[in-house]
């Protein structure tokens, strides 16, 4: 029963972070949220900032464990593979900006600040294995280093991040971020690569057929 309730409370942490952000989260909001006393959230938790770190921990935990699986599923192709690391990742990230603090006005923590490290350098991780894999295919050209390309792609994410005057523009840092990733593989990737690319587009735009004719 104690586990359960920690869990109860940890998930009700995790849902105010989520849509409120940190400065949201207090004992007494996670409180009656899980439906439990003060008193019992203080029993699993010392103290608001103990509390802080658990949720953001287990937001961290899930969101490596989803990008690993992506980046594992042998039975997507890696721009696939690619194209849905960079999007996770970036929203992500963005969701880690809420949930820990901008860093150019940052007010949370300091014990948040490695969250938010380690969450670039694991997509990092996953980027630059992908694009190891693409070169050793031969998919994406020889004369490209993929430690270098990988900085490339984390500098087109997290440059979106922070990118102002997007409010009256028709389009989202989403459509910015998928345009900024294909004209980095039309220019990296060899014929094969092309051709992988384009069927990638294909294999979109019928899933995207398919989902708008059943709703």
């Amino acid at each position: 029963m104690s586990d359960m309730t920690k869990t109860r409370i940890l998930d009700a942490a995790g849902s105010i972070l989520r849509a409120e952000g940190i400065d949201a989260l207090t004992v007494e909001a996670a409180a009656d949220l899980a439906g439990v006393s003060r008193k019992t959230v203080y029993n699993h938790f010392g103290n608001r900032y103990a509390l802080i770190d658990e949720a953001t921990s287990q937001w961290m935990r899930s969101t490596i464990d989803h990008l690993e699986d992506i980046a594992h599923d042998e039975s997507r192709g890696f721009i696939e593979r690619l194209n849905m690391i960079v999007s996770r990742g970036f929203a992500e990230l963005r969701n880690g900006g809420r949930l820990l603090g901008d860093p150019r006005t940052e007010r949370s923590p300091s014990m948040q600040e490695p969250y938010r490290n380690d969450l670039r350098r694991q997509l990092r991780g996953f980027i630059q294995g992908l694009v190891e894999g693409a070169l050793g295919a031969g998919l994406v050209r020889a004369d490209f280093d993929a430690r270098r390309l990988t900085w490339v792609v984390v500098n087109i994410i997290e440059g979106l991040l922070f990118i102002d005057g997007l409010d009256d523009e028709p389009f989202a840092r989403f459509d910015i971020l998928k345009d900024s990733l294909r004209a980095v593989l039309s220019g990296i990737l060899t014929a094969e690569g092309g051709r992988a690319l384009e069927h990638s587009r294909s294999e979109e735009r019928r899933v995207g057929k398919e989902c708008r004719s059943r709703w």
